[in-house]
């Protein structure tokens, strides 16, 4: 009998436990408290591409060149601005304002004029275990020329 009762309550402290340990990453999941927070960098033929989130739930991608030696930025291509919001493994970044070099080309920041108005996108998103790993998966319409998914940034 004593036995008995010392295997549930065993069980039944093991079941409790699990119980408060999954619902507690369950809420932390879907209160999208995953944190991206810092710069993000993908490095191309034609530039560097950088996403910068911040804690205030603001976001900056920008398209730019740098020196090889110095690392200097030399001149930018693209920008945008906006906010972001994480639900789940969904990023949404909203009220974004893009600017672009109307040559096409790399110049100063201040070549770089508004366009299109405010725009929203919404990526799937994961980190790999290290954290180090930022990629974003979307879904390429019908006849479109995309880049494959993912899209993947390394933290800064």
């Amino acid at each position: 009998m004593k036995k008995t009762l010392t295997l549930s309550l065993v069980f039944s402290l093991l079941a409790v436990f699990l119980v408060i340990n999954f619902s507690a990453c369950k809420k932390n999941a879907a209160s999208g408290r995953i944190d991206i927070t810092g710069k993000w960098v993908k490095t191309e033929f034609q530039g560097i591409q950088q996403y910068e989130f911040k804690s205030d739930h603001s976001v900056e991608f920008d398209v730019f060149a740098t020196d090889s030696v110095t690392k200097a930025i030399i001149g930018y291509r693209y920008k945008s601005v906006g906010k972001y919001n994480i639900k789940n493994d969904t990023l949404t970044m909203f009220d974004l304002i893009n600017y672009s070099n109307s040559k096409n080309s790399f110049g100063p920041l201040t070549d770089l004029i508004p366009i299109n108005g405010t725009t929203t996108i919404t990526y799937t998103f994961s980190l790999n275990n290290q954290k180090t790993k930022l990629s974003f998966y979307f879904n390429c319409p019908f006849n479109a020329d995309c880049v494959p998914s993912p899209i993947v940034y390394a933290r800064q």
